[in-house]
């Protein structure tokens, strides 16, 4: 399924191309068409059959806890979290929650302390999995905020006496995953928190990495094709996914170790790319000077070019970055002058052309906006760039300045020619030493990523 705002992925909680992939092989929405393959095989309730029957009343209670509160407890920085009136029908929206989602049809023991409730297969003593019932948030941040008191109720770990209560999430989290006297750690928890659901295991929970799932907008949106937003939602929640069956097996378990076995996969073919990437610049480096009568280059120079192939390689990857990621204003992306002379949808294009004359086939085009990009990068565009109130680059409210010039608008194909000089990546005669030769930028800060400011 592709990515959706109701369902979150942080840190890294399961490998983002994974989770989000269309393909039917290795990846979550594999997982995911099978499952709905066995609900829709069998005639018993399945979490599927009992959200669809109760899809109106847990919408109609759902955006019942979000009134203005007038009363209840507020986190430390003043903001209401949950009206006292309101904890009778979020304890109860969460038992049905726990019914629908089939934790609550016999197939688990369980045992609840407070806002904690602890899942086992029957006859197993540990239990893998533990549902807390948080507060009612409207956003992931909301749920931890430092110090505020996101449990539903408050918390006794254990009967030891002076053990403190635990009040918060966060807290309650990091004690559920570690082991306390003879009680075993939990493995996986889900946090029921009014319209999200959070999932998230005990190793990745260290790191701040779980998946969120914002149920409210999947019911609201209803997506109930076939591996749509409601079956990768109700995969992610249910308790075929997160209750161990009778062996001790998770669903989660199998589907994080697929994930990390993708994620491999996914490095072995970017590695080859890379590698297949490096050939190609270095032999056109190797042919242009062929071409151009030059000398072959000695062989202690083929591990150089090797070095300054890759170097090249990887100013286009930061480029793709550069352009992805606007709001770090390391490209003038605004500017009409920018997209219509060098930016990389255009160059992309121009790519696709095909090249019928010599003279078009051995342009420095391609490579010559290159080096206008990466010199924007390293030496600055001079587009003067304003911020939001909130301190970030806005590119909408971008101006040109003199520094950029006209030239990257006009500065294009070969038009003696009448074809497109795009070249492949070629360095021109004067540069056929190889790409060090032209690229080799003086080393200035790259403006830093607002996180890290």
């Amino acid at each position: 399924m592709a990515s959706s705002d109701a369902l979150r992925v942080v840190e890294d909680f399961v490998a983002e191309h994974y989770f989000t992939s269309d393909a039917t092989n290795e990846t979550f929405h594999k997982r995911v068409i099978e499952r709905r393959k066995v609900w829709d095989a069998t005639s018993e309730d399945t979490s599927r059959s009992r959200l669809t029957a109760a899809h109106g009343d847990l919408l109609t209670a759902m955006a019942g806890l979000y009134p203005d509160a007038t009363s209840g407890e507020a986190g430390n920085n003043g903001r209401q979290l949950v009206d006292d009136d309101l904890r009778p029908k979020v304890a109860d929206l969460y038992g049905r929650l726990r019914h629908v989602l089939g934790f609550g049809t016999g197939e688990f023991h369980h045992e609840t302390s407070g806002p904690v409730h602890r899942y086992a297969a029957h006859g197993v003593n540990e239990f893998p999995l533990a549902i807390v019932d948080a507060v009612p948030v409207p956003s992931l941040e909301d749920l931890f905020i430092k110090g505020a008191p996101t449990l539903l109720t408050p918390w006794l770990p254990d009967d030891e006496p002076g053990t403190k209560q635990v009040r918060s999430v966060s807290e309650a989290l990091s004690a559920l995953f570690v082991e306390r006297d003879a009680t075993p750690p939990a493995e996986f928890a889900l946090v029921l928190a009014g319209r999200w659901i959070i999932v998230t295991e005990a190793a990745r929970w260290q790191q701040g990495r779980y998946l969120g799932v914002d149920l409210q907008t999947v019911l609201d949106r209803n997506e109930t094709k076939r591996g749509g937003e409601v079956d990768t939602a109700l995969c992610c929640i249910d308790a075929g996914s997160l209750g161990p069956d009778e062996a001790g097996a998770i669903w989660w378990r199998d589907t994080l170790d697929d994930s990390a076995r993708h994620t491999v996969g996914v490095s072995a073919d970017l590695r080859e790319g890379v590698r297949t990437s490096i050939e190609i610049i270095a032999n056109d480096v190797v042919n242009r000077r062929r071409k151009l009568g030059l000398p072959p280059l000695p062989d202690n120079q083929a591990q150089p070019l090797a070095k300054q192939s890759l170097r090249f390689l990887y100013r286009i990857l930061f480029l793709l970055y550069a352009e992805a990621s606007p709001q770090l204003g390391i490209l003038p992306l605004g500017a009409p002058e920018y997209e219509a002379g060098y930016s990389i949808d255009r160059l992309r294009d121009l790519i696709q052309v095909k090249l019928t004359s010599t003279k078009s086939r051995q342009g420095t085009h391609l490579y010559d906006s290159l080096g206008v990009l990466f010199r924007l990068i390293d030496q600055g565009h001079g587009y003067a760039t304003r911020v939001t109130d909130s301190g970030f680059p806005d590119p909408a409210l971008d101006e040109p300045t003199d520094e950029l010039g006209s030239g990257a608008a006009t500065h294009g194909p070969d038009e003696t020619s009448g074809e497109t000089a795009t070249g492949r990546a070629e360095s021109s005669p004067e540069h056929a030493r190889g790409p060090a030769s032209t690229m080799d930028c003086p080393r200035q800060a790259v403006p830093p990523h607002p996180r890290a400011a």
